[in-house]
């Protein structure tokens, strides 16, 4: 059989391997912690759910789903990173009892700073989406950098979302 080179096919573009990329780099930072990370095959919202274990090995309850944005550059503006969120994915995750976690990766750069989602829109009025907005603007500090003490403050979160009464994140 002869191969052609013009044969239309499917094509792995950059933004499938820099989507990988992005995920391996959260997965390297939970695995270093001794925690889990299950991908999401099918994405409506989440592409990873932490799974945390204590000293022993012993699994802890409780979840934390992360999405990851990844994009060949950020977006700067000031001293913040900002990514403008869907507005359906907005309406999941602020309803969510355990902890959402936004991740901006940056594939130039091979970083990723995050935020946690419900956190971020509780703590001031003025972040909440406008009637009848398709996205909201999210401010992630460059401060929040994704390494392994960034999965320690994530478990932390998802303790006390498991701790407070009927699992509502503080």
């Amino acid at each position: 059989m002869v191969w052609h080179a013009w044969t239309p096919r499917k094509q792995r573009t950059r933004q499938h391997v820099i989507a990988d990329l992005s995920i391996h780099h959260v997965e390297g930072f939970i695995l270093e912690e001794g925690h889990t990370a299950q991908r999401v095959t099918y994405d409506y919202g989440y592409d990873l759910v932490l799974f945390t274990y204590d000293a022993q090995g012993f699994v802890e309850p409780g979840l934390t789903f992360f999405q990851v944005k990844a994009m060949e550059t950020v977006k700067e503006q000031g001293t913040d990173y900002v990514f403008d969120l869907d507005i359906r994915d907005y309406n999941l995750w602020i309803r969510e009892k355990m902890p959402v976690i936004l991740v901006l990766f940056d594939a130039s750069r091979k970083r990723a700073w995050w935020h946690h989602v419900q956190g971020y829109f509780r703590e001031d009025a003025a972040r909440q989406p406008r009637r009848g907005a398709k996205s909201v603007r999210v401010r992630v500090a460059k401060k929040q950098v994704i390494n392994r003490r960034a999965v320690a403050k994530v478990r932390e979160l998802q303790r006390q979302a498991v701790n407070k009464p009927q699992g509502v994140i503080p």
